[in-house]
């Protein structure tokens, strides 16, 4: 009889041991990385924009916080900035104020819903010549599992959103061309040299019929101007 009650005690405890909790959550995209050696000078720098959170000051919803929102804005723009870091392909990328800064890229967004549960986003990238990168919405959802503190891996709950956008940058920089990534690094840093000395280099850009940017010349690499601009645009960097 002990032996019976041994065994069934035993048998309960292993059908115990078996019971696990299974989770469902959203396949997290593996972030695209370049695939072969980049030059040196095709390397562009990409900046990301604090997010426009979204809110109406005179029609703000009830469940919509706008101070928690508004830091949402600026937390959504750094982990995204983290994911292009992690892609290795970007020279720098950095959050920025404005969409006025001059880079090589720049990445603007929206969020149109936040709760916690789902994040929906409005992209839209342009490089220095003004050319449209991606232009669309990115969605995710979660589970309240996501958030839980006692995960294996800690990781963003929408991490696969920012991947996501992130993915579709790198696809639009690896169908540019040598020359193309060269012109967008020139562009940006005449821009950057007409923002200081407007006078001294007013007949270096042009803008065509369709509004794009182009480098009619170029200044010597022994400019002294050039070398001085240069320096601040560094410092302006950092």
């Amino acid at each position: 009889m002990i032996h019976s009650w041994v065994t069934l005690i035993t048998l309960i405890g292993v059908l115990a041991g078996c019971v696990t909790e299974t989770v469902k959550t959203a396949s997290v995209p593996t972030l695209a990385t370049y695939e072969s050696e980049l030059a040196d000078d095709e390397i562009l720098d990409i900046a990301v924009v604090v997010f426009d959170p979204g809110i109406a000051e005179a029609d703000v919803d009830e469940n919509i916080y706008p101070e928690i929102r508004r830091a949402e804005a600026a937390f959504v723009a750094r982990e995204l900035a983290l994911v292009l870091d992690d892609q290795g392909v970007w020279g720098a990328s950095r959050v920025v104020p404005s969409p006025d800064y001059i880079s090589d890229v720049v990445v603007s967004g929206s969020i149109e819903q936040s709760d916690g549960e789902s994040l929906v986003l409005n992209i839209e990238a342009r490089d220095a010549r003004g050319r449209v990168w991606p232009n669309k919405g990115y969605s995710g959802s979660t589970s309240r599992y996501a958030y839980q503190q006692t995960q294996r891996v800690q990781r963003d709950p929408f991490l696969g959103v920012y991947r996501k956008i992130a993915n579709d940058l790198i696809l639009a920089f690896k169908a540019l061309s040598r020359e193309e990534r060269l012109a967008i690094r020139n562009v940006a840093r005449l821009k950057f040299a007409q923002s200081f000395a407007p006078n001294a280099f007013a007949d270096y850009l042009q803008i065509d019929d369709s509004n794009i940017t182009r480098a009619v010349r170029l200044p010597a690499e022994s400019d002294p101007m050039m070398t001085r601009i240069s320096a601040i645009q560094q410092r302006n960097h950092v």
